[in-house]
């Protein structure tokens, strides 16, 4: 049983501790914040935020920001400014300094979160960094917008075949960031990504929870009915007005809601296309989740409480 949990006692069962850190994940709107959270009440646990977005401070409706009650910290949530700048890189080395201090207060940490790259790059290692090279990207952005996106795949395609096969011709952002650690190192880009192969750098246990197509569309349109019902407009009013860094601009939802704020794009169409653009979205995050190894995947009925996939997961989990 879940104790300590949906049950309303007092009694925590902290059986995880010292055990690989367990990873929760799933799709976008398949309700895993709350089945986290109740999961680290069980365990005595803090949530370790797993997503690029709800890092920032100011955008709470539009990452689906959790709410951490006292008893369960949750951490990497609301830190940034709008103007920051966050990376898988950045996120590694904060999860890992988190995770040992939670340990180190004998608690349980829980990466959550639905940002697969952040984890991906937690369980297997970034390797060496590469630096941005400002010139070399603004020299390509030129090539791009004047000779368009398939320039920089044709010469991609010809340095890094494998990597080349892995991008569409049209990700100008991934082909520059291909092209740049190719410019920066001599070797393929697909070389860095060799190490995603090899075993997990740290002890974790992962479930991913999956839920019907049917049942996420729905969920996901509910999703963005309520975004608009508790303001999200607002909320991206104020945002924006911060000068987001480009990384806090890629939030999904937002750039439609500067379509509304500017006055092209009415509201009834900024839903519809949020709700297309989600849909994108997760099938695209579901792709590569399934790409993780040892994964167990725990399918949810749309009506299964919240209470009792958290006992499901934990029954994963115990040792």
């Amino acid at each position: 049983m879940c104790r300590g949990g949906y049950h309303g006692g007092s009694r925590t069962e902290p059986r995880l501790k010292h055990a690989p850190t367990p990873c929760l994940f799933g799709a976008t709107a398949s309700g895993k914040s709350a089945v986290a959270l109740l999961c680290a009440r069980a365990t005595q646990g803090e949530v370790v935020a797993c997503d690029a977005f709800s890092v920032y401070r100011g955008l709470p409706l539009l990452s689906a920001a959790p709410v951490a009650p006292p008893e369960v910290p949750h951490h990497l949530v609301g830190i940034l400014d709008a103007g920051e700048r966050f990376s898988a890189a950045a996120f590694v080395a904060a999860a890992d300094r988190l995770v040992a201090d939670i340990h180190g207060r004998d608690r349980t940490p829980w990466i959550v979160g639905g940002t697969a790259l952040y984890l991906r790059s937690w369980l297997k290692g970034l390797g060496a960094p590469v630096a941005r090279d400002e010139r070399l990207r603004e020299s390509l952005k030129r090539e791009a917008l004047e000779q368009g996106p398939e320039a920089l795949h044709a010469r991609l395609l010809a340095l890094d075949p494998a990597r080349a096969a892995q991008v569409h011709a049209h990700d100008e952002r991934r082909l520059i960031r291909a092209l740049e650690i190719i410019a920066a190192t001599g070797a393929p880009a697909s070389a860095a990504r060799g190490q995603w192969e090899a075993p997990d750098r740290v002890p974790a246990r992962l479930v991913g929870l999956s839920r019907s197509p049917d049942d996420l569309a729905r969920r996901i349109a509910r999703r963005t009915d309520l975004l608009f019902e508790a303001g999200v407009l607002e909320e991206a009013r104020v945002f924006l007005a911060q000068d987001p860094s480009p990384e806090a601009r890629k939030a999904l939802g937002l750039g439609v809601l500067a379509e509304v704020l500017a006055g092209p794009r009415s509201e009834a169409s900024a839903r519809e296309e949020i709700t297309r653009q989600t849909r994108r979205f997760v099938r695209r995050q579901l792709t590569f989740f399934r790409s993780f190894d040892n994964v167990t995947w725990l399918d949810l009925t749309p009506d299964e409480p919240t209470e009792l996939t958290s006992e499901r997961v934990l029954a994963v989990l115990a040792p």
